[in-house]
């Protein structure tokens, strides 16, 4: 065990050894001569007496400026005198730390005496806590002081000023008092951020609002900082009744399972791994390292936090103290409990000398020899290496006590994340931002704000303890799951997105704890198509599905449904199959092909559902269906190639049974079916539809009339809408004019044609498109030259230029293998088409679930690289790559030979 000898045995000669070593007591020494002559001859309690009586008087002060002189100078002698009697080992280190609380406390008192009076205010009404080590009289040399601020609103008054404003302006007052840095130093730094929810209340808090705030979203990290809770100033009365008050908090008499198991994870996440290489390190932190100061105390609180409801010997603030008591208890064993009091005072005065040195809040040994060796000199130790290696000892002591906290079936296994992972508090801990970093975090910061926001019930999901508790027992998973996905940050964006939205947590919670498997895939979902978070949030029970048997219900437009009712549930529907459809691609459970399939079967689905509802409205509103219609799908939705951003190429046709008024109907019939589909409203949109591939496009009827739509199709229609007619197909409405229709089509398609006049019309189209919409290089698989465009150019001018009964075909497979058998192409030339046709729309389908139309590859994921490789049927990413490129080279010159070159190629 290491052991902490005085300085020097003659307790005079202690400060000038002191000041060989700190340039911080050098300076203080010079610039308080006084107090250093009385160390000098010994005096230490005297010149003590002298410092804690100066901060006093501070409290009669004039103004502020005065009180912070007065203050500045107290804390200057005080220091010195605290130096002295604990390097001459006059003082224990209870002592010393509580010589240190005794200047905090009279500073507060002072600056808050002194605020008031400037403001011309009474104390009544308002009073400060000490948190923490102040509020446990356990102050280091150089700490920090947690505050916290409650007012009685009924109780202060403010003045001029409303009460809680009042009160703020005079916490401001008191901060400044004690940590503005002048000429002459600071005094404290003062931390108020443990009042409840700092980020939205004022700096002085009402106890009606901290009352409501810790009985409903109060924490369990919060209930341990209670525990060393102390009134320091103000308001006496105020504070006992406050305090009271936050007594059933605190102390719970019964903690149910879920509390114990949320406190049993908290302990998970302190960095708890056997052989830590860390133990190792001369240059450690002894006070957040592994084996430090926050182990003992750790191990002290928990126990108090779990036993201190029905044991109220276990309620007291000193570490010390409570490890006596739990001692006397027989929850802890008398040897280690002994052990660990030794350890936490060499650790504690370890730490006091390392802030010696230069008055810096740090905690940690330097890594330089020279550096360090002042610091085992100021131990009372000669040899650094003693030094170090005792140091180690008494730390593995530590953290092996540590590690058997809670140590039994409850603890997962520590193996799941290496290094810290602490959320409670606020301020950042080290060591979570370094095990964020390591799992790939860049913004590490913003994990551990957002993970304590959620903590503090911020969001629906974690409103009750329960669902905190879970969320608490699930994070290391999580993160890790995140981290796999090679984009920790996205993945952790799109579960926030996913997590924000849920109504409650704990169900949803429940299952990823039960199903680790299932996390992960959620994890990974959610990065590669973040989008997926919007529907997972509103309708979770869909991960249900995922793991069970479970099916969704189907999609019915019952007859006293209202229009905006039928709109509402097909959103609804489609929201939740595209969510199941794109979860399957991206997990490889289906490929593209079926993929296109399943989503085009959802829009047919929705298609139809939302014709029956406007045609329903349309007679509600307009009278009866004067005649019979079909809708013809054209494009993607036509070929059965959807994919999750496609819209709707859509025509209305119509056949009226004599009435004058049919295309006004059928007109306004269509306008509710495009409302129906595109319209926005509060469960979203379903598809952007485009009409623009009927008769004369936009300045056409929105319905077309069958023998109007042949008569244009023979008369007037361009090459490429001929083109477009290979891949119309005729759904819904009347099965008799979908057959009519289908007749026109195929009959239009199969006269021959001019191939002079063909190959020069489609050529030109083909390099407008060029010239308008440009490709965006080897990752566009729409417009880029060898891509998707490329392919049904060249197939649809081949079905134009062997015309014929089989000129329609809609399928891209069917046409390219009737292709093959009539000549147009060779095997290989078919065969190549296909291969790359599957390929590219195996690629187009993840991109589009996953980022949209734009895509970098040095940009992305590991985990996108590795799906699109398992997508295409590659091993690698690259070898993915290389073989896009070979493919829309080989399509590039079909397309040369067939039809002709663009200006970019």
């Amino acid at each position: 065990m290491l052991a902490i000898h005085p300085l020097t045995d003659n307790a005079s000669e202690v400060l000038d050894r002191a000041v060989e070593l700190s340039p911080y007591l050098k300076h203080l020494s010079v610039q308080h001569s006084v107090t250093a002559d009385q160390l000098r001859s010994g005096a230490v309690t005297e010149a003590w007496k002298s410092a804690i009586g100066l901060a006093r008087t501070a409290s009669s002060a004039d103004s502020i400026e005065d009180v912070m002189l007065t203050l500045r100078e107290a804390k200057g002698c005080a220091h010195l005198a605290i130096a002295a009697g604990d390097l001459s080992g006059f003082w224990s280190q209870t002592d010393v730390t509580s010589a240190l609380t005794e200047l905090a406390d009279a500073s507060v008192m002072a600056a808050l005496s002194v605020a008031l009076e400037v403001r011309q205010l009474t104390q009544k009404g308002l009073c400060i806590f000490a948190l923490g080590k102040m509020g446990a009289r356990e102050l280091n040399y150089s700490s920090d002081i947690d505050l916290s601020a409650f007012y009685h609103p009924e109780a202060f008054s403010g003045g001029d000023r409303a009460p809680g404003d009042a009160a703020s302006r005079v916490l401001k007052d008191v901060v400044r008092i004690l940590e503005e840095r002048t000429k002459a130093g600071y005094v404290f730094r003062t931390d108020l951020r443990l009042r409840p929810d700092p980020r939205s209340t004022p700096l002085a808090v009402s106890t009606r609002m901290a009352e409501l705030y810790y009985e409903s979203v109060g924490q369990n990290w919060e209930r341990m900082v209670w525990i060393k809770s102390r009134p320091c100033a103000g308001d006496a009365d105020l504070a006992d009744i406050f305090l009271n008050t936050m007594q059933p908090f605190i102390w719970r008499r019964h903690l149910d399972y879920w509390a114990i198991d949320d406190i049993h994870s908290i302990k998970r996440m302190i960095n708890a791994s056997k052989g830590d290489p860390s133990l190792q390190d001369a240059a450690c932190d002894v006070k957040l390292g592994p084996g430090g100061i926050r182990e003992i105390e750790f191990f002290v609180q928990t126990q108090q936090l779990i036993l201190g409801g029905r044991n109220e010997r276990l309620r007291g603030r000193a570490t010390l103290d409570m490890l006596g008591a739990l001692a006397s208890a027989g929850i802890v064993k008398a040897p280690v409990a002994q052990s660990l009091k030794s350890a936490y005072e060499a650790l504690r005065a370890v730490e006091h000398r390392i802030q010696m040195i230069n008055d810096e809040q740090t905690h940690a040994l330097p890594s330089d020899i020279d550096r360090r060796r002042k610091i085992a000199v100021l131990c009372g130790q000669n040899s650094l290496d003693v030094f170090d290696k005792e140091l180690m000892k008494l730390r593995q002591l530590v953290h092996e006590q540590y590690l058997q906290l809670f140590s039994g079936p409850s603890d997962r296994p520590s193996s799941i994340i290496t290094g810290n992972l602490v959320f409670t508090g606020v301020d950042d801990d080290p060591g979570t931002l370094q095990t964020l970093q390591d799992l790939g975090f860049l913004h590490p910061s913003a994990v551990i704000q957002a993970v304590r926001e959620w903590h503090r019930g911020t969001i629906p999901a974690t409103r009750t303890t329960r669902g905190q508790q879970l969320l608490t027992g699930i994070l290391p998973h999580l993160l890790k799951a995140m981290s796999e996905t090679g984009e920790a940050d996205r993945a952790f964006s799109g579960f926030a997105d996913f997590f924000a939205q849920l109504s409650s947590g704990v169900q949803t919670l429940a299952m990823l704890q039960a199903e680790p498997q299932l996390l992960k895939d959620l994890v990974s979902t959610l990065a590669l198509a973040p989008r997926l978070s919007q529907t997972l949030g509103r309708r979770p029970d869909l991960l249900e599905t995922l793991v069970g048997a479970s099916t969704l219900y189907s999609l019915e437009v019952r007859e006293e449904n209202a229009f905006d009712e039928a709109m509402d549930a097909a959103r609804r529907y489609h929201r939740e199959q595209e969510f199941l459809i794109g979860y399957r691609q991206l997990h490889q459970m289906i490929d593209a092909v079926q993929a296109g399939a399943a989503y085009t079967d959802l829009a047919e689905t929705c298609l139809l559902a939302m014709a029956t509802a406007a045609e329903k409205e349309t007679v509600r509103r307009f009278g009866s269906r004067p005649g019979r219609w079909c809708i013809a799908a054209l494009g993607k939705l036509g070929s059965r190639e959807m994919t999750v951003t496609s819209d709707m190429d859509l025509m209305v046709i119509y056949a009226p049974d004599g009435s004058d008024a049919s295309s006004e109907w059928f007109s306004r019939f269509t306008q509710r079916l495009i409302t129906a589909l595109s319209a926005q409203t509060g469960e979203g949109r379903l598809y952007e539809v485009d009409m623009q591939l009927r008769p004369s496009g936009r300045s056409g009827p929105v319905a077309v009339r069958l023998s109007a739509f042949e008569r244009y199709q023979r008369e007037d229609a361009w090459t490429w809408e001929h083109m477009a007619l290979t891949r119309l197909r005729p759904i819904g409405g009347d099965e008799e004019l979908r057959f009519q229709l289908l007749q026109v089509c195929r009959s239009v398609l199969s006269e021959r044609r001019d191939p002079a006049k063909l190959g020069a019309d489609v050529l030109d189209m083909r390099q407008r498109l060029a010239r308008e919409r440009p490709g965006a290089g080897l990752w566009d698989m729409k417009l880029a030259p060898g891509g998707l465009v490329d392919m049904e150019f060249i197939m649809q001018y081949l079905l134009l230029l062997r015309g014929g009964a089989n000129a329609h075909e809609p399928s891209f497979q069917a046409a390219a293998c009737s292709l093959r058998e009539s000549g147009h192409l060779d095997a290989q030339e078919a065969h190549g088409l296909l291969d790359a046709h599957r390929f590219m729309q195996a690629v187009q389908h993840i991109l589009r679930l996953a980022v949209g139309d734009e895509f970098a590859p040095e940009a992305a994921s590991s985990g996108l690289q590795n799906c699109l490789a398992a997508a295409t049927g590659c091993d690698r990413f690259e070898d993915g790559a290389g073989r896009l490129k070979a493919l829309k080279s080989a399509v590039t010159k079909l397309r040369q030979e067939k039809i002709g070159p663009l200006a970019t190629d």
